[in-house]
């Protein structure tokens, strides 16, 4: 299905781009027409705890990187407890091995790929990227295809489940749990294997993190762990944004969260040219001001022509 979104902002929902043990998972790519390209591509990522949620979370910035020039796929992934770890990262990769596969057909440049996640999704990205291409992780479906990444965004993302873990009030219901089998026990290699902490390497991309200084989901910290351990190994940016666990989603801090990010994006040499005049604060493709429904809030009913995909959570989480 097609829809034209805002601003001539082109929306093509539920395209299949992985296949496994029955399961199909698609994505939602968004275009811009009057774009030139090659448009370097953005792979945005939800969070859900891993246990939760939809693709169509991060449909406000999708559009909006569209019409700056971006070609914008957002994926869904498989979701624990049926689907445990690496099966989400192992979607995630393989949602940017389409992009490399197919999508010069849309008009990307497939050399320059940029991965965004929230919370549990920026655990995704970031350790897509410090483990791509390495057999044990790598979806059979494209087969050649890489799923580095050229830079990538983490915003309030988990990347130390050992510290995670110590931090939980009652470790043993912690979310997280339920993705990995089990705790720093039962689990240990998982515990190593999923933190991108561990998983620290000169190939790393350039990074940036953001987090919420009154986050009480995943604390500030998680960040900062990740930071330091990048800093010797690639150009890192760790910033705080003064709000809570959602705040790429509030009306209040999106301009600034979303500026912050194109231009690092920019800086690093994988956003193209600045186009941001075609689109100033306040007159972007997405939904309009004010405070978007966040994270943990429910949204039901939406049609085919909403700009936000159903939230299916069930209470607030990561």
């Amino acid at each position: 299905m097609t829809d034209t979104a805002p601003e001539s902002v082109t929306v093509q929902r539920d395209i299949p781009f992985h296949e496994m043990d029955g399961v199909t998972l698609t994505l939602d790519l968004y275009d811009s027409p009057a774009a030139s390209g090659p448009k370097p591509v953005a792979v945005l990522v939800r969070g859900g705890a891993f246990r939760s949620g939809d693709k169509g979370e991060f449909a406000r910035h999708a559009l909006d990187l569209a019409a700056d020039g971006f070609l914008v796929i957002e994926p869904q992934y498989r979701l624990a407890p049926e689907w445990t770890f690496p099966a989400a990262l192992v979607d995630v990769k393989a949602a940017i091995e389409w992009a490399r596969t197919e999508g010069e057909s849309y008009g990307a440049d497939t050399d320059h790929i940029v991965g965004v996640g929230h919370s549990a999704g920026a655990n995704l990205v970031v350790l897509a990227a410090l483990t791509a291409d390495e057999p044990g992780f790598e979806p059979e479906l494209y087969p050649g295809a890489s799923s580095g990444l050229s830079a990538v965004v983490g915003y309030a993302g988990i990347y130390d489940f050992h510290a995670l873990d110590n931090a939980a009030d009652d470790e043993a219901d912690a979310p997280h749990r339920a993705y990995l089998t089990g705790g720093p026990d039962d689990e240990p290699a998982a515990y190593d294997l999923a933190s991108p902490v561990g998983q620290v390497n000169t190939d790393a991309p350039p990074t940036l993190l953001l987090h919420g200084t009154n986050d009480d989901v995943v604390p500030p910290a998680q960040s900062e762990l990740l930071a330091d351990a990048l800093g010797p190994m690639t150009d890192v940016v760790h910033e705080t944004v003064p709000s809570d666990h959602g705040f790429p989603f509030h009306g209040a801090n999106y301009d600034d969260v979303y500026e912050r990010t194109v231009e690092f994006i920019r800086r690093v040499g994988v956003g193209g040219p600045d186009t941001g005049d075609a689109a100033g604060a306040g007159e972007r493709t997405g939904l309009p001001g004010g405070n978007l429904p966040g994270p943990a809030d429910r949204i039901d009913d939406l049609g085919p022509g909403d700009t936000r995909g159903p939230d299916r959570r069930d209470g607030p989480g990561f």
